[in-house]
């Protein structure tokens, strides 16, 4: 009997592309272990014939940032009926960018910290740049730059004194056409994630992320003893706001299947939502993992409980 077929999607032209890589091959391992077998599909130019010669039973999407994560690829697959797990492309593109994601979250009465975006044309076309000031005075220091798409933190600088935030402009820009500054907010680093329906999704211990430098960075993303995870001991009443805060802006923002809310629990004991992220990292030294393993999970049985919505959905219709 042939086994259900699975195309894993991997890679990408973002920066990320070496965790995607690092981490489809472990969702793959877990798949083949669940009984399936397995095809990887580069996400490039040649994604969609791919996808459409091998009418996959489901597709499992394990590309970061770009059009892996950014709506692109689960458009693809929406025109094809391709089932497929994450968020689905309004959601994606929603998340994807962080000044979408953070108005999004005010609407929804969600705590957020105070921010301003820029874009490249603004800056320079309008000369926006002459308004930092402002911004500086409206948000107050420290402040955090970072490019408005994409995740693991690439281009991300605090700002402290105010000849760093030209500078930190300009490397977020290198990165992205968009700039998200929002006002730095000292306290715990917590990740959230979820697995399941938007309006009732299974939450997994809450992580709390201890960075070397106090900056959860790209080097403490991934580098193996550059971030500390633990379980976050937390007061009973902070641990339901905490949940409440991350599963209101998980319903708000439309995610399924799996999400990670990472927040910051600040001073007074009020989370703060910073992002969520529709394709949390499946390497190692992910938090998600890390979550699942707190709950009793092992990493294939996270993967399977990821891919349940679509591996149960009607098979591929393929456009002709």
């Amino acid at each position: 009997m042939n086994k259900p077929l699975v195309a894993v999607v991997q890679g990408g032209a973002s920066v990320e592309r070496e965790v995607s890589v690092r981490g489809a091959q472990r969702v793959r391992s877990a798949l083949e272990y669940a009984g399936y077998d397995t095809a990887v599909v580069e996400l490039d130019h040649t994604a969609f014939e791919a996808l459409r010669a091998l009418a996959p039973k489901f597709v499992f999407v394990a590309a970061h940032g770009g059009h892996g994560e950014g709506g692109g690829l689960q458009s693809l697959l929406e025109l094809l009926e391709i089932p497929f797990t994450g968020s689905n492309s309004f959601a994606s593109r929603l998340c994807i960018n962080k000044l979408l994601t953070k108005r999004t979250l005010v609407r929804a009465g969600l705590p957020t910290s105070a921010f301003h975006g820029f874009s490249r044309r603004l800056l320079t076309e309008l000369g926006a740049a002459s308004a930092l000031d402002v911004v500086e005075r409206r948000l107050g220091r420290p402040l955090v730059v970072k490019p408005a798409h994409g995740g693991s933190s690439y281009g991300l600088r605090v700002v402290r004194d105010g000849d760093e935030l030209r500078p930190a402009i300009l490397a977020a820009l290198s990165y992205d056409d968009e700039i998200l500054i929002e006002r730095y907010i000292e306290g715990r680093e917590l990740a959230v994630t979820m697995l399941g329906d938007s309006d009732a999704p299974r939450v997994l211990p809450i992580v709390e992320i201890i960075a070397e430098g106090g900056v959860y960075d790209y080097g403490a993303h991934y580098e193996f003893d550059a971030t500390k995870l633990i379980a976050a001991d937390l007061p009973e009443p902070v641990r339901q706001r905490v949940t409440e805060v991350a599963v209101s802006a998980y319903t708000a923002l439309g995610c399924r299947d799996i999400a990670r809310a990472d927040l910051i629990l600040d001073a007074d004991g009020e989370p703060q939502i910073l992002e969520l992220n529709t394709i949390p990292g499946f390497t190692e030294t992910g938090p998600t993992p890390f979550a699942a393993s707190l709950a009793g999970l092992s990493f294939a049985e996270l993967v399977t409980t990821v891919s349940e919505r679509a591996a149960h959905a009607p098979g591929a219709k393929l456009v002709s």
